[in-house]
């Protein structure tokens, strides 16, 4: 029997399970490789910062999901991708064989501003280790003060910053002073300016010290652009992302940063019985932004061409919207949101999002 390896447990593998569920795959084995029994929902993340949801609102059982589609699941991490061989190994050692291959494992937080920090340091991913870390910094004693620098002024950032603030005011977490520095490119590059006028209002409004500056880092100490320096209790990053290292030396076509590149089916480009999904790839006909939308509407597409490449079948083509919409979360259960050119703010936005989100973790 053929074997199809699903690498790693990303929202867009989540869906293909599912839908392999109703309609399961015949004459194929089919492995999923994920390193953890539970895959974290991305988008609910800040949400469980700020007190809104317990921690098993915003996960995923991706064992029982696998077990449910008929896939057998190894709990471990994929350490080499051999393409050449049709092979991968893993962190234990073993090599696992296939004759397909689906890579949904996301990418890793580029922490190469910070590399020469020596005080506490927590990354946004893998977002399994930033809830137990942050679950841990959450039992301090209620009168200790907590610095929080978070470097990194994206969506993500600005999200967990006001989370972060949110939870320090309301009860949710011991009290916390949090600085969000951007970066030269300020707060919320790539956005329309409103948007970003929204964001930095309510930031300002839930206390939140915005510093639009470039921060290195030496030793315990953050120093700035304008040559102010600050030694937080905690550096958060959330930085942007980065490609694993070891897809350069996979044998797979990758971009100048790292990714695979893929086609309209999500395709490798060099090996054709290899697809990837999410952001750990680049279309090669398209750029695109790295965004779990973008991961999950991929989904429908990656489940009809896997099952395609496994029979023979005639390949499907993800066609991305024109316009993307974005939620970001504000902690006090409002949210800023916009459409292409359409900017909006408020309760219901928050309410539109909590359901969006609430409604994605229910379905598995």
């Amino acid at each position: 029997m053929k074997r199809l390896v699903l690498m790693g447990a990303g929202h867009a593998h989540l869906v293909v399970l599912k839908q392999w569920l109703r309609e399961p795959l015949t004459d194929v084995e089919l492995v999923l490789v994920t390193p953890s029994t539970w895959q974290y929902y991305s988008g609910m993340i800040p949400g469980w910062v700020a007190g809104h949801y317990s921690i098993d609102q915003c996960r995923i059982d991706a064992e029982a999901l696998a077990l449910a589609a008929g896939a057998d699941i190894v709990l471990d991490t994929v350490e080499e991708i051999r393409a050449d061989e049709k092979q991968v190994r893993l962190a234990g050692g073993e090599l696992v064989d296939y004759n397909w291959l689906s890579i949904d494992i996301g990418a890793q937080t580029s922490v190469t501003s910070l590399r020469g920090y020596t005080g506490s340091l927590l990354s946004i991913k893998p977002l399994e280790q930033f809830h137990e870390r942050w679950s841990r910094v959450q039992e301090r004693p209620a009168s200790e003060v907590l610095h929080c620098a978070l470097v990194g002024g994206g969506a993500a950032g600005a999200e967990l910053a006001m989370a972060f603030a949110y939870a320090g005011r309301t009860g949710a977490s011991a009290p916390i002073e949090v600085s969000l520095i951007t970066g030269h490119q300020g707060l919320l590059p790539g956005f329309r300016p409103c948007i970003r006028k929204l964001a930095r209002r309510k930031l300002k409004r839930l206390g939140v010290h915005v510093i639009e500056q470039r921060a290195e880092a030496v030793g315990p100490l953050l120093t700035l652009t304008d040559g102010a320096s600050m030694r937080p209790d905690l550096v958060v990053a959330v930085t942007g992302t980065e490609a694993f290292p070891f897809l350069k030396s996979s044998g797979l076509a990758v971009d100048a940063e790292g990714f695979v590149l893929v086609n309209e089916h999500q395709q490798s480009l060099s090996h054709p019985e290899v697809f990837a999904v999410g952001d750990v790839c680049s279309r090669s006909d398209r750029a695109l932004n790295r965004s779990g939308v973008h991961a999950i509407r991929a989904a429908p597409a990656l489940a009809a061409n896997l099952r395609a490449a496994t029979n023979a079948g005639e390949f499907a083509t993800f066609q991305p919207r024109p316009y993307t919409l974005y939620l970001i979360s504000c902690g006090d259960r409002s949210a800023i949101g916009c459409y292409g050119p359409l900017a909006f703010s408020g309760r219901w936005v928050w309410r539109l999002k909590d359901k969006i989100d609430r409604g994605f973790v229910e379905v598995f």
